[in-house]
């Protein structure tokens, strides 16, 4: 039956009056970001729903029922295949993501289907043990999206997929039935009562005792499998008098019900890992070193061609040419490091090129592991125009013939001119294709569709293989399950989806279509650098706490970069990134999507900012009120006169930002009532200071009594580098936040003259750190040299320290540092050594807390122009600082230090690194030759 026409408006009425405002969502940047996912395709929903409770669930699914809406879930959206998109409801389960219990002592864990992967094994590892499933998406993908791929990764060679690691599911059929699907014992109370109450289990019961046989001869002899439904665990599973339903719904792909809980198997945290990494000579080499080294248990086994090789670039991991293939191995048994060296002795016969890379220490082994995780990086910066393209990345073959099949795929690809990439899980037989196509050409497209239908057809008929091993068959592959199974396996397939979604509205169009694959594809988005995989996702401190798509990096990118974007529409994503640069740090691409909002905002720039920056700029006329506010601090930084400040500079934060506020419960950094240059008046410049270092301390050592400026200072005297203050102004970087292009241009052109002088530029504050070294971005022409010249002159003040600091033993010191690291230090390119200072401060001990590199929620402005979800943003850092134990925090940049203030009260220290430095270096003893 055809879905129910509903309008638009009503559509959504409905649903807020059922679900409530907050978790319905259907403006143009909503339906934007929820139309892809990591695949190829773009299908723009009606609406979103996001699910907070298992009621939600039953509520959707009857509302959807009621009116035939075809519905689709979604968890992480990192999926290659299409499988979290559709054209009716989108039902995003991010938000339910607890741990709802671990039972250590029978490694087991109940979980919930919004949880990331690995924010699950972080809760996990106190108890040492982890889910082994681990996926190259870890960092991004959840829990739901996992189990209804089935995923894997290159540790299930040891470890098996998710089907081999779970032990029941909570289910929630099409027509409301709730299901635990569980390995029910045929014959028994629980069983009967099972096939009584759900007609669907009763019915697929005996389809598979009627077909059992048929079933059981169409299974590949291959060691991973996700294609179609797993009916053969069924089959094997009536052999042994066994239901076995979780194995049914794993791999499923949302089209049989939606899972709300998992209760997962727990393995133990390895003792400890080596890594080896082989370079042969031949392809066939390796297929006899996978012979030989199975029989030592590797927990994995990761085969890299020579193609792929070529891309990434030899030379950058030091690969000798004549190299045509590598092999990652990696054992997790102990004594692992033993295991390695039986492993090097076993492939000594075989043709290598150079001797193996062997590795026991974490930093090591994490170095040999760097070939394999570059592939995905590489191959999107590799060529402006052809990326890479996910249609056939995902077949298996039996292990022993992995080799012979990556053979006939280079030569294959080389007749047809593609650049490619093939590597996979050479222990499972699994190959990842990556071909790199521009499918703005119409040739390219033609392309892909022959080169789909050549390798499927060939992976089936010459190597007895499957088209999916972990990814799913999603659109992307399933018109080929078919010529896979034969027309006898398929329909049972078609009666088991019919079974249990009579109207075909669970994820329509998902594995089971004659649709052709190449229907739907977005061509335009990816011509786009984009490789929409979520890495940024998984680092945006905003979709960490509002978990939907419209608001994370990846769905802003492509709301801001859309042909149909328009600010009057999607004015609520300009607005929302507080440019903390963390998706730069991991998107494969390079792409900073704080550039793209700022340029957005330039657009439409806000005027009351602009009041604001102008007035920064003219200091003659702002730094005397500040000094009278300054003065006057004691007696209005109260707890009445703060609620009517809040009161009366309301109307002025709202014309910033609806959201913002100036709230009567933050504590305010002491204003200083003598500035930094006046309290270091010998040092500026006006008054004739000279030297070769400059010393751009910004506004917040300038006016704030923080002592930071007074620290970096000392540092630079007591190294005999002045320093001078030069002439400045604000660096920016505020500005710039709120699309006031003409005083950003102002502020960076008088800093280009005034600094330009100086051989080395120090700062202290991790946002100006990042400015300065931007301001090529800025300028074109003889001003963009300048300016590249001076970014290349800028180093913070951390950079300085830690080339004279010595290390120091401090296992026993009282008193623990850590150290949250500034996101716009980090994008600066400064990560290694404010840590490095830290860990040699006598009299201390450092300890890395969990998080450091998320952001604290501050932003620069951030903490005043949406309080309330700084505060949320700053929960986990205040976890994390909480689990460290640390007596003090430490942080390379003012901002961040009024943040972690404002969050952390009295009861944890807040410094400047440069501030612990100073305070050591003055508390040392002066040698005795200079004593007067």
């Amino acid at each position: 039956m055809s879905e129910i026409a509903v309008p638009t408006h009503a559509l959504v009425d409905d649903l807020t009056r059922l679900l409530g405002p907050r978790q319905v969502l259907a403006d143009h940047a909503a339906l934007t970001a929820y139309a892809i996912d990591a695949g190829i395709y773009r299908i723009l929903p009606r609406a979103v729903v996001l699910i907070e409770s298992e009621r939600d669930v039953e509520r959707v699914l009857a509302y959807c029922r009621d009116r035939r809406l075809p519905l689709t879930a979604r968890s992480g959206g990192t999926n290659l295949t299409g499988s979290a998109i559709g054209e009716g409801l989108i039902v995003d389960f991010s938000r339910l993501r607890r741990v709802r219990e671990i039972n250590a002592a029978e490694r087991w864990a109940r979980v919930e289907p919004g949880l990331v992967y690995a924010e699950l094994n972080r809760e996990l590892a106190p108890h040492g043990l982890k889910f082994a499933p681990d996926p190259s998406s870890g960092d991004m993908c959840k829990l739901g999206g996992m189990l209804a791929n089935n995923s894997a990764g290159p540790r299930s060679l040891k470890y098996g997929a998710v089907k081999d690691n779970v032990l029941s599911l909570d289910v929630r059929l099409w027509d409301g039935t709730r299901l635990l699907a569980a390995p029910h014992r045929i014959g028994s109370p629980a069983c009967e009562e099972l096939l009584l109450r759900v007609p669907a289990v009763r019915v697929l019961y005996e389809l598979i005792r009627e077909h059992r046989a048929a079933i059981l001869a169409r299974r590949l002899s291959i060691s991973k499998n996700s294609s179609g439904y797993n009916l053969f665990a069924l089959a094997e599973g009536l052999e042994r008098g066994v239901l076995d339903l979780p194995r049914l719904f794993v791999g499923s792909e949302g089209t049989l019900g939606l899972i709300t809980e998992a209760t997962i198997r727990l393995v133990p945290l390895p003792e400890s890992t080596a890594t080896a990494l082989f370079f042969f000579a031949r392809l066939a080499e390796v297929t006899r070193a996978v012979a030989a080294l199975r029989p030592l248990a590797p927990s994995a086994m990761e085969l890299i061609d020579g193609h792929t090789l070529d891309l990434i670039g030899r030379a950058r991991f030091a690969i000798p040419q004549g190299t045509a293939a590598v092999l990652l191995v990696e054992f997790d048994e102990p004594p692992a490091a033993e295991r390695m060296a039986e492993a090097n002795a076993a492939c000594r016969g075989l043709a290598q090129t150079a001797p193996a890379a062997l590795a026991a220490d974490p930093e090591r082994q994490a170095a040999l592991w760097a070939v394999r995780k570059a592939i995905y990086p590489t191959l999107y910066r590799y060529d402006a125009k052809r990326h890479p393209v996910n249609f056939v990345d995902d077949v298996v073959v039996p292990a022993d013939r992995l080799a012979e099949l990556i053979a006939y795929l280079e030569d294959l690809f080389d007749a047809r001119g593609v650049k490619v990439a093939i590597y996979g899980h050479i222990g499972d037989g699994n190959a990842h294709i990556n071909p790199l196509l521009d499918l703005t050409d119409p040739a390219d497209v033609e392309r892909m569709a022959e080169l789909s239908r050549t390798i499927h057809r060939t992976v089936i008929e010459r190597f007895g293989g499957s088209i999916c091993g972990e990814h799913g068959d999603g659109r992307v592959r399933a018109e080929f399950l078919p010529a896979l199974y034969g027309p006898e396996l398929y329909e049972l397939f078609i009666q088991t989806k019919a079974l249990f979604d009579p109207e075909h509205l669970l994820n329509p169009g998902v594995k089971l279509s004659d649709t052709p694959f190449t229907e739907r594809v977005d061509v335009a988005r990816l011509a786009k650098p984009c490789a929409t995989c979520g890495k940024c996702n998984s680092v945006c401190p905003v979709y960490d706490v509002l978990r939907e798509e419209s608001n994370s990096s990846r769905g802003w990118f492509h709301v801001l970069t859309a042909a149909d974007y328009a600010y009057g529409l999607d004015a609520r994503v300009v607005e929302a990134c507080i440019n903390c640069k963390s998706c730069l740090e991991v998107c494969p691409a390079g792409i900073d999507v704080s550039r793209h909002a700022l340029a957005r905002r330039a657009e439409h720039p806000n005027a009351a900012a602009g009041w604001a920056a102008r007035a920064l700029l003219r200091p003659r006329l702002f730094e005397p009120a500040l000094k009278v506010l300054a003065a006057t601090q004691p007696l209005w930084d109260r707890p009445i006169p703060r609620r009517i400040i809040e009161a009366v500079t309301r109307p002025f934060f709202r014309r910033i930002a609806p959201t913002a506020r100036l709230p009567r419960e933050l504590r305010l950094p002491r204003l200083a009532t003598r500035t930094l240059r006046e309290r270091h008046a010998r040092l500026t410049d006006e008054a004739g200071a000279r030297g070769s270092t400059a010393y751009f301390h910004g506004c917040s050592a300038n006016y704030f009594d923080d002592g930071v400026g007074d620290a970096v200072i000392g540092l630079l005297a007591r190294r005999n580098l002045g320093p001078v203050l030069p002439r400045q102004r604000c660096s920016g970087t505020p500005i710039q936040t709120y699309g006031q292009t003409g005083p950003l241009m102002e502020a960076a052109r008088f800093n280009l003259d005034a600094l330009e002088p100086y051989e080395t530029i120090v700062t202290g504050c991790a946002s100006c750190t990042m400015m300065l070294k931007d301001y090529p971005s800025l300028f074109d022409g003889e001003e963009q040299t300048r300016a590249r010249a001076l970014a290349g002159k800028v180093r913070h003040i951390t950079e300085i320290v830690a080339e004279g600091s010595q290390p120091h033993e401090a296992r026993d010191a009282a008193t623990v540092v850590t150290y949250h690291s500034s996101c716009h230090l980090r994008a600066a390119g400064v990560s290694k050594e404010p840590r490095d200072v830290l860990k040699r401060l006598p009299g201390m001990r450092y300890v890395e807390m969990a998080d450091a590199d998320r952001c604290a929620g501050g932003a620069g402005t951030f903490l005043v122009k949406n309080y309330d979800l700084s505060q949320q943003i700053f929960e986990r850092k205040r976890r994390g600082i909480a689990a460290s134990g640390a007596d003090v925090v430490a942080t390379s940049c003012p901002a961040c230090m009024i943040r972690l203030r404002a969050g952390l009260g009295d009861g944890v220290r807040v410094a400047h690194v440069a501030q612990l430095a100073d305070e050591a270096e003055r508390a040392r003893p002066t040698p005795r030759a200079d004593r007067t």
